[in-house]
């Protein structure tokens, strides 16, 4: 199997500030691959950079940047780590132009964080990547919404489907 994760950055990917003071956090390395490596995943994983920018910041020519990576991913599988405030709207964006099995996941709380939902979220993803038929999906909180049917409770953050 060949695996294809494609970092957007968002909380997933956020660490702690190598500079002294303050308490903004930074985006580094995918957390997927940390993730990947505890995972015991025995496959070939590729791990690509569309951008590295909270969700809030991504723009026309990010998305554009992201889908060129994903049409490069070959017969691959792909995963897209991305941001929670902006995931529906890439998706949505996505489905219009994609028509592979794409899966976006993120967290609420950084993979570097004890209590972090990553690990969970990157799961369903991986899990899901490899049964889905072709469509751009959503894998949070323990669900896998198709893109066009997903919207974010107001009250809780929490994803849920389209009702």
């Amino acid at each position: 199997m060949e695996l294809f994760i494609i970092q957007t950055g968002g909380t997933i990917d956020k660490g702690y500030p190598r500079s002294r003071g303050g308490f903004a956090f930074e985006l580094g390395e995918p957390a997927a691959r940390q993730i990947i490596s505890r995972s015991r995943f025995s496959g070939t994983v590729h791990f690509m950079v569309a951008c590295r920018k909270d969700s809030q910041y991504i723009d026309e020519k990010d998305l554009i940047k992201l889908e060129e990576c994903i049409r490069d991913c070959g017969a691959g599988y792909v995963i897209v780590t991305h941001g929670t405030d902006t995931l529906i709207d890439t998706g949505k964006w996505l489905s219009k132009r994609i028509t592979r099995c794409v899966v976006l996941t993120g967290a609420f709380l950084p993979e570097t964080f004890k209590d972090s939902d990553a690990d969970i979220n990157f799961g369903m993803a991986l899990g899901a990547v490899q049964i889905l038929k072709d469509g751009v999906y959503i894998a949070m909180n323990g669900l896998v919404i198709p893109a066009n049917q997903a919207e974010r409770e107001p009250e809780t953050g929490l994803f849920r489907y389209i009702t």
